[in-house]
């Protein structure tokens, strides 16, 4: 592993938040930045012509020029980060798989959009489709995020085997010990049984280096009178306990699924508040 954060750009301040919180990291445990903007020709550039070729070279002149402005503005704020960068044609997706294959990196990092009508309250499809088929997982990042540290991970749980691996695969690459607080989200008053809670915290301390382990949870209630939905129960556990990053395991038949999907905007009432580390269930 050469301990480079893969970041990628469309230029948006969505993604200029994931590039910030990048450096911040790269700051923090001297890694690198590889920063990937890819792009996809119009199709009326996709005759094989004279004027679709001088076409195509002034789009991917006119990349390459953002892409320098990009490195500018991020090395007159950060100096001292070890950056490089890439402009690409081609799906993203497509482009970030060929590229883990030939490379070694420690995190995938995407800035968040929302979907179009919910901007700030959904995940992206662009976000969703990496954190599908990316098999090193995808750290979402929140707009507005203009700096943050990497001390405390806050682990969704719902008791499963593969959270441990999750967990791990963060810690792995994290070359600091973290405190980790598991947050449980309740349904219908029911809380989870006390050997089930001390069984999942020792098998992660014995298995993982940690600082320190503390288990929370929250009931979520959907009454007229007092409406607290799983988005906005993790929210309050994200503030009440100072997480840095939250820990989500993908998987389309968790309940999970609903506090990221684009096709549920009723369970979203929230902004993702803090960076968030996904990992599909099929490269657990």
């Amino acid at each position: 592993m050469n301990n480079t954060l893969l970041v990628l750009t469309d230029f948006s301040d969505n993604a200029w938040s994931g590039i910030r919180y990048s450096a911040f990291l790269a700051e923090q445990f001297q890694w690198k930045l590889h920063i990937l903007h890819t792009y996809t020709l119009s199709a009326n550039l996709t005759f094989q012509d004279h004027f679709g070729e001088d076409m195509a070279e002034v789009q991917r002149e006119e990349r390459e020029s953002k892409v320098d402005i990009l490195l500018t503005n991020l090395t007159a704020l950060h100096p001292h980060c070890n950056v490089t960068t890439a402009c690409m044609q081609g799906d993203v997706a497509d482009t970030v798989l060929n590229l883990l294959q030939e490379n070694s990196y420690t995190f995938v990092v995407m800035g968040t959009a929302g979907a179009s009508g919910l901007k700030k309250r959904t995940l992206g499809s662009n976000t969703l489709n990496m954190i599908k088929c990316c098999p090193l997982g995808i750290i979402a990042v929140p707009e507005q995020l203009e700096q943050s540290k990497l001390e405390k991970v806050g682990l969704l749980t719902n008791f499963k085997n593969n959270e441990r691996t999750l967990l791990q695969s963060l810690t792995d690459r994290v070359p600091r010990s973290l405190d980790l607080l598991l947050m449980h989200v309740t349904e219908k008053d029911i809380t989870a049984a006390p050997e089930t809670i001390t069984s999942l915290t020792t098998a992660f301390d014995d298995k993982l280096q940690l600082n320190s382990i503390k288990y929370i949870e929250k009931n979520a209630v959907y009454r007229l009178d007092y409406y607290m939905p799983i988005p906005r129960a993790i929210d309050w556990m994200i503030e009440k306990e100072g997480v840095d990053l939250l820990l989500v395991c993908y998987n389309r038949k968790s309940f999970f699924t609903r506090f990221i999907s684009r096709n549920l905007p009723k369970y979203i009432s929230n902004n993702l508040l803090i960076p968030t580390y996904f990992k599909s269930e099929s490269f657990l």
